[in-house]
């Protein structure tokens, strides 16, 4: 629903599947971020070639917040569709990893990623309700039952009150982007030409990278982080 709030808010409409697919994806990144440890960041970037349609999401989880848009203007051709995955950990250390993916099936890329990158298999299910559910293989699991358990023995497993979960997470849709942040970042790069950046202008208008939001920025904020 947040993410649908967040569209109507920044007057953002989305054809052709794509918020379904932007949904699909964060649900699958999510879950995923849910399974690694707490100190990591999991941003993924889903390329679909035919569609000229690049997907980003990203889900902290320090912070517990996930976010991310689709973008459909100049999207370089990568001859076919990819999956760009980045981890980031505790100490800055980042591990990036790429596959190639066919079809529009979001669950079965991130299924591929897992068999591919994370080297063990893993199944995601859509239990109906947007609620979904994730089923990675640790040491020891028994792959032919992975490989052949169905969505409702899924969902019984979820609902299963006697197997309570081992741990809890929380996770929102929120990016946390400000006019003041935004500054920050493009300051370094901005700060030797203002005068061309701005002209006779008292504001320019920039979009966050992670969400879409459009923000008016001012030639005061510029000074102010200079």
């Amino acid at each position: 629903m947040d993410v649908y709030l967040h569209l109507g808010q920044n007057a953002v409409v989305l054809g052709g599947g794509a918020d379904e697919k932007l949904k699909l994806l964060l649900a699958a990144l999510t879950l995923h971020a849910a399974s690694r440890p707490q100190a990591e960041t999991c941003a993924w970037t889903m390329h679909f070639e035919v569609e000229k349609m690049n997907i980003f999401g990203v889900a902290e989880n320090p912070s517990g917040h996930v976010t991310g848009q689709v973008f459909t203007d100049n999207v370089r051709s990568a001859g076919g569709n990819v999956l760009h995955a980045e981890i980031a950990g505790a100490g800055g250390d980042r591990r990036r990893s790429s596959i190639d993916f066919h079809g529009a099936d979001i669950f079965a890329a991130a299924a591929g990623y897992y068999a591919r990158s994370e080297q063990r298999p893993a199944r995601y299910f859509d239990l109906g309700g947007d609620r979904f559910a994730l089923l990675a293989a640790q040491p020891d699991c028994d792959e032919e039952w992975l490989a052949a358990v169905g969505t409702d023995e899924v969902r019984a497993l979820a609902d299963d009150a006697s197997h309570p979960p081992m741990e809890m997470r929380r996770y929102r849709f929120f990016c946390g982007c400000s006019p003041e942040r935004i500054a920050k970042v493009l300051g370094p790069a901005l700060q030797r030409d203002l005068d061309g950046t701005f002209g006779d202008d008292t504001h320019i208008t920039v979009t966050c990278p992670r969400c879409g939001t459009r923000h008016e920025l001012s030639r005061e904020l510029f000074d102010e982080v200079a």
